[in-house]
């Protein structure tokens, strides 16, 4: 009896931390990353992120040449092309 109740209760302080740590490690990236701005298919600068959902908008505040005109790109290893964000927050692939 009071081995399941161990076993019930790591299973339940297994499964908050899951839930709790999870989320954030799938939405934030764990370090900084690169991202490329680019304006009418021109390579403006570079910026660096921790959320990949604000590549344009990092891009369109740091650097003026963007003027709010930039999409940011970025590698992602499960492509072969780049993966961009337009100031919209749609994904497109370059």
């Amino acid at each position: 009896m009071v081995r399941r109740g161990v076993v019930t209760m790591a299973a339940i302080l297994l499964l908050s931390v899951i839930l709790t740590v999870g989320p954030a490690g799938w939405i934030f990236a764990e370090e900084n990353m690169p991202v490329t701005c680019y304006k009418d298919g021109s390579r403006i600068g570079t910026v660096t992120v921790f959320d990949w959902r604000t590549a344009a908008v990092t891009c369109n505040t740091t650097l003026y040449d963007c003027r709010g005109a930039c999409i940011g790109c970025f590698h992602d290893f499960d492509y072969v092309d780049n993966v961009c964000i337009d100031m919209n927050g749609r994904e497109f692939l370059r």
